[in-house]
């Protein structure tokens, strides 16, 4: 009976890491993949990430290189990986941060959530489930950062797509806007940081939070130092129980990109007016 009811549980574990799957669409074709699969794939190894900050403590990974991953689907060095969730988070991702390999400063992998040693929940997440099963994690170099939002989980898809200042023009800035001016740098962050959540004017794919043009931008009713208060932390200027927007410490956003974030939404504010 023993040997029977533990046959029965490999069995299912087995059918439940063929059941999760993953859809990859490259610039040569779509195809699904099993976390099954991508777990005895030869490139998967273990990899260890010192401090994940979804988990906010060192997590020991099964994982495949973003690298390999993108090889296998043709994605050119120009394009952004489109990753997204099953909770119509979606962050498009340069697919040259994601191409850096052992000796580049940010090291990107897809971690793999094994039926067999499954991922504990996500802290603070009241649904009490994991990542899994697919998520993007980093191992980065001293002094290397990347997006929060780059850490993206429960991941349903990943796609090569056009960057999404190609695909939405719209969320551009004039040719005349200098170099060097903080509008240019906003509007790096925003795709960066906002657009994983937020839509603006209907541009993006993300559906957790409002499209922050339409109907108002958010200039048009914060004030500054509100709006500054609200990025950083939003729980500290309005709270309620379904509450998804995360506080950014200063090392994920510093105070001159939330500034730089409020020049480029106040600039769209003063070009949708003219």
């Amino acid at each position: 009976m023993r040997l029977l009811l533990a046959l029965l549980l490999l069995a299912g574990l087995a059918g439940s890491a063929a059941a999760q799957t993953l859809t990859l669409a490259g610039r040569n074709g779509s195809r699904q993949v099993t976390a099954a699969a991508l777990l005895a794939d030869p490139a998967t190894r273990e990899v260890t990430i010192a401090a994940d900050p979804v988990y906010r403590r060192a997590m020991t990974y099964r994982a495949i290189p973003m690298a390999d991953l993108l090889k296998r689907l043709a994605v050119g060095d120009d394009d952004y990986v489109q990753a997204r969730a099953t909770d119509n988070f979606s962050v498009g991702i340069p697919a040259r941060l994601l191409e850096g390999g052992p000796d580049a400063p940010a090291e990107a992998f897809l971690a793999v959530e094994d039926p067999a040693r499954p991922w504990p929940p996500i802290p603070g997440k009241a649904d009490g489930k994991s990542a899994g099963p697919f998520t993007i994690v980093w191992r980065l170099g001293a002094r290397t950062a990347v997006s929060s939002e780059y850490w993206a989980y429960r991941l349903a898809a990943l796609a090569a797509t056009d960057s999404p200042f190609k695909r939405w023009p719209a969320l551009g800035v004039a040719a005349s806007v200098p170099a060097a001016d903080p509008v240019r740098r906003g509007l790096d962050r925003f795709v960066a940081v906002c657009m994983a959540c937020h839509r603006f004017a209907g541009a993006g794919e993300a559906e957790q939070g409002p499209d922050l043009a339409t109907p108002m931008n958010p200039v048009d009713y914060f004030r500054p130092e509100a709006l500054r208060k609200l990025l950083r932390d939003p729980a500290s200027v309005r709270t309620w129980p379904d509450l998804k927007m995360p506080a950014f410490g200063p090392d994920a956003l510093p105070d001159s990109d939330i500034d730089a974030i409020v020049a480029w939404l106040a600039y769209k504010a003063a070009e949708r007016k003219k």
